[in-house]
């Protein structure tokens, strides 16, 4: 009986299949095309689109609600009129958050100060800057004048009622006691003598 050996079987593969370079990049681009594509959802990339500029959005509006006007002032919103910002430093203590304003030159009349929910604003104007008359040029002008306004959200819920300011030194400190539900409790612990678990 002849042994015969079945023939080897030949496997075409892409690769063995190209007969000149330039089909194999045709082929191996229409498999990485197929491959793109299988990767992609079936949507247009509209809904990416959208979806990408509603997070920027939601981004800009949480730096908008985090800092108050002046974010706001920075993207350009605030408005045209020139309104200068004074520095604050923001303390939050046990009972207490203080906010305290450079407001140099000011006095307590020149100055207003609201809080609409957690957001304390306050606005006025300084009449101190530089001025000029016929024949002077000021050559260096720091100091700003004119209307200022800063709104800064507090840390924690306050208190509305109760909400103490003073100026001192170019300093204007606005005291806020925290809400009842935000100030820290002791809880009293009882013990029933004879009672067990």
């Amino acid at each position: 009986m002849d042994d015969q050996q079945p023939e080897p079987v030949h496997v075409s593969t892409e690769e063995a299949a190209c007969s000149t370079e330039e089909t194999c990049e045709q082929t191996q681009h229409q498999t990485e095309s197929r491959a793109e594509q299988s990767r992609k959802p079936e949507s247009s990339g509209i809904p990416n689109s959208i979806d990408r500029l509603r997070s920027e959005f939601d981004k800009l509006l949480g730096v908008a609600v985090e800092q108050g006007e002046r974010a706001l002032d920075k993207l350009g919103l605030f408005g045209n009129e020139a309104v200068w910002m004074p520095r604050v430093d923001v303390l939050e203590l046990e009972e207490k958050v203080q906010v305290s304003f450079d407001l140099p030159g000011v006095t307590a009349e020149e100055i207003n100060i609201t809080l609409a929910g957690n957001m304390l604003t306050i606005a006025g104007s300084r009449r101190t800057g530089t001025t000029t008359t016929a024949g002077q040029t000021a050559r260096v002008s720091e100091r700003p004048s004119g209307q200022f306004r800063r709104s800064v959200p507090m840390p924690v819920a306050v208190d509305p009622d109760k909400v103490t300011a003073s100026v001192q030194n170019g300093i204007l400190n606005v005291v806020l006691e925290k809400s009842s539900t935000e100030k820290p409790r002791q809880i009293p612990i009882s013990s029933a003598a004879g009672t067990g678990f």
